[in-house]
């Protein structure tokens, strides 16, 4: 085969007076794995979508292996074999699997008498499932009782289904264990082995040095750059292409001594249970002025463990203290109120109101700050919008603008913004930075420190080794809902946390010392 598979061309787009591309140029070519990396509102998504047919460019070119590719819609691109794996699954969730992969192919499977052949659909299934080394999910099944990699898995069949020739992937990892993502990867180069060009779409540089042949790189609506990964010697040259300036220290100095016996204790947890079972005699502190880090397996009970502490779960026993007072089994909302803040995981179901502007979700927890005599003052509002839009540097149009509209990244922002209007005493992030570019995180963890100078007390719960190593002064590890080891200083490495979080202790069940021992 010879010419690029997919080809755009001066593509170039804007909404009402804001442009959001400006004259992109990009090639796939067939069995090629092609990143596209970009901070927060580059313009990845908009070209993405471009691609599928759900936007139409204003001026520029499509081309499908040297033809005019004339994409109007998403059904336009579904039958010029372009497929596209959005990080939101969506597929349905009440029908079965094979239901959901021949979805689009309804008409295609109807009888003279209008009814499904299911049998062959669940064969043409299970045929496109062991494509994919995946035959262990069964084609019958309702996607619901399905792990969120193994929907994913059903999402990629999806695309098969239809010929796929170009298959886009928006940040496929961000809720897979380490597992489940090395058995995408294996996936995508088997695929690329079959001729299909995939375009990859991530924040991680980890993932991109190791699995892709060629990166793109974005800014503000520009192709800046474009690289054969082989050729890279150090991911700052990405870095500093994505942010348009040299960006150092991307994670930065920690204390420079560890914690004193005399440390103010903020949070103490005490042989914490929970309810359900998902985490059990839980014990840790919590002193002023620390990043602690919470690390493990995806299913290790850490999410849970903070939801426990903050009165967003049951519990079966135990205690917690902050600031000295007993606050166990206490509501979220005063617990809140006292300064302990949580930030879940999932922004988008239990963080924000995406129907609404940035003004009432920056002042959502804190409407004391915007509130007299118990009405809001829109005044109020919008300057505490304004200020904590700048503090962290979020993209927007205005505070006006919804924040279902906003990049995943910037929806993360605001997140923060609603929680830090006020200052805490403690606050614990879970994933705080999952969806965000690698400059935005060096904002974000550079803020980080900065509230830790300021006596605050930090807890991060991440999934990513490197934010957990680079970021946190001791280190807490979570296998099974239980916590089997602690790390500090010097001995935060990944050895040493992987030791625990894999449950490898187990079977060594020695205790090392300086920093690092079982719980």
């Amino acid at each position: 085969m010879s010419g690029h598979l997919l080809e755009l061309k001066n593509i170039s787009k804007s909404f009402g007076t804001n442009q959001v591309l400006f004259g992109v140029d990009f090639t796939l070519d067939h069995g090629e794995i092609h990143a596209i990396i970009g901070e927060n509102g580059a313009g990845k998504s908009t070209l993405m979508n471009i691609i599928d047919g759900l936007f139409p460019p204003d001026s520029g070119e499509i081309y499908l292996e040297g033809e005019p590719a004339g994409i109007t819609s998403p059904i336009d691109a579904q039958k010029l074999g372009i497929g596209f794996v959005h990080q939101e699954i969506a597929l349905c969730q009440d029908v079965s699997v094979a239901q959901n992969i021949f979805m689009s192919q309804v008409p295609m499977d109807v009888g003279k008498k209008a009814f499904m052949n299911f049998k062959k659909q669940a064969t043409e299934a299970r045929a496109l499932l062991r494509q994919l080394d995946s035959g262990g999910i069964e084609p019958t099944a309702p996607v619901m009782n399905l792990t969120i990699s193994n929907q994913q898995i059903v999402e990629i069949a999806k695309a098969l289904s239809r010929q796929c020739k170009v298959l886009i992937l928006d940040e496929p990892t961000a809720t897979l264990s380490e597992t489940e993502t090395n058995a995408l990867y294996k996936i995508m180069r088997q695929l690329a082995g079959q001729g299909i060009g995939i375009i990859y779409i991530s924040h991680r540089m980890t993932e991109i040095f190791e699995n892709c042949d060629t990166v793109s790189v974005l800014r503000d609506g520009y192709m800046i750059s474009k690289y054969k990964v082989k050729e890279l010697t150090s991911v700052q040259r990405l870095v500093n292409d994505m942010a348009g300036r040299e960006v150092t220290m991307l994670y930065p100095e920690k204390r420079k001594s560890l914690r004193m016996e005399n440390d103010q204790v903020l949070l103490d947890v005490k042989d914490l249970t929970d309810e359900n079972g998902r985490f059990e005699n839980i014990s840790f502190k919590l002193y002023k002025g620390e990043i602690l880090g919470f690390s493990g397996l995806i299913g290790s009970g850490r999410s849970e463990t903070m939801q426990g502490i903050t009165g967003l779960r049951r519990l079966k026993s135990g205690k917690v203290e902050f600031l000295g007072k007993d606050i166990t089994g206490q509501k979220s909302g005063k617990t809140f109120s006292q300064g302990l803040l949580y930030m879940s995981e999932d922004r988008k179901r239990t963080g924000l109101f995406l129907d609404m502007s940035i003004s009432p979700n920056i002042s959502a927890v804190h409407r004391d700050l915007v509130a007299k005599n118990g009405v809001i003052q829109d005044g109020a509002e919008k300057k505490l919008a304004r200020k904590m839009i700048a503090e962290l540097n979020v993209k927007a149009y205005g505070i006006e603008q919804f924040v279902m509209n906003l990049s995943g990244g910037n929806q993360q922002k605001i997140f923060l913004g609603k929680l830090l209007a006020k200052k805490p005493q403690a606050v614990i992030l879970d994933e705080p930075t999952r969806g965000i570019d690698v400059a935005s995180k060096a904002e974000i963890h550079r803020l980080l420190r900065d509230l830790v100078a300021q006596d605050i007390g930090v807890i991060i719960v991440s999934s990513e080794l490197n934010e957990i190593i680079g970021m946190c002064d001791r280190v807490e590890v979570m296998n099974e809902g239980r916590l089997v080891g602690e790390v500090e200083g010097e001995n935060i490495n990944t050895g040493n946390i992987m030791y625990f979080a894999s449950g490898a202790f187990r079977i060594d069940s020695k205790q090392t010392n300086n920093g690092v021992s079982n719980a």
